[in-house]
């Protein structure tokens, strides 16, 4: 996203550049979304990565790991599904629903997520994750799908 658009980004459209970063399995350009001084939170516990993220660099060294280990047992994110957005009365906030789609080596999964995300300057400045912790958790661990997150 050129420098000098982030004035006039949508908060929709961040949010679509962001996960487009996903599917490209693109970390620095998914990190790049991000303001220097960003929060990235999990008020659901996830095994192995901290509740609050302060900041990119502490974002890159808890999910570079996620990501390195994702390539390594071909598990990736192939899309994302059922996108709703939800427009909030406070200007920088959006919340989106969405399955992600993606493949492991078990087969297809599709999880289930909701971001809520805070936007300034064409920045992420907050991403909250609500997700199925269990399964997402299970998921990283094992490099595969769990029963419950495969399609039927």
């Amino acid at each position: 996203m050129p420098r000098d658009n982030l004035m006039t980004t949508t908060l929709r459209e961040v949010w679509e550049h962001l996960v487009s970063h996903q599917v490209t399995r693109d970390l620095d350009g998914w990190l790049s979304c991000f303001a220097v001084d960003g929060v990235m939170e999990w008020p659901f516990p996830i095994k192995g990565v901290p509740a609050r993220l302060d900041g990119t660099e502490a974002i890159r060294a808890a999910v570079a790991p996620v990501w390195e280990r994702a390539r390594k047992t071909n598990r990736r994110i192939l899309g994302h599904d059922h996108v709703v957005f939800h427009e909030t009365t406070d200007p920088e906030v959006i919340i989106v629903e969405f399955d992600m789609l993606g493949e492991s080596a078990r087969g297809p999964f599709r999880l289930a997520t909701v971001y809520l995300l805070r936007i300034r300057h064409g920045r992420v400045v907050l991403l909250r994750e609500f997700v199925d912790t269990a399964a997402l958790s299970e998921l990283f661990q094992a490099g595969a799908t769990p029963p419950a997150l495969r399609s039927s």
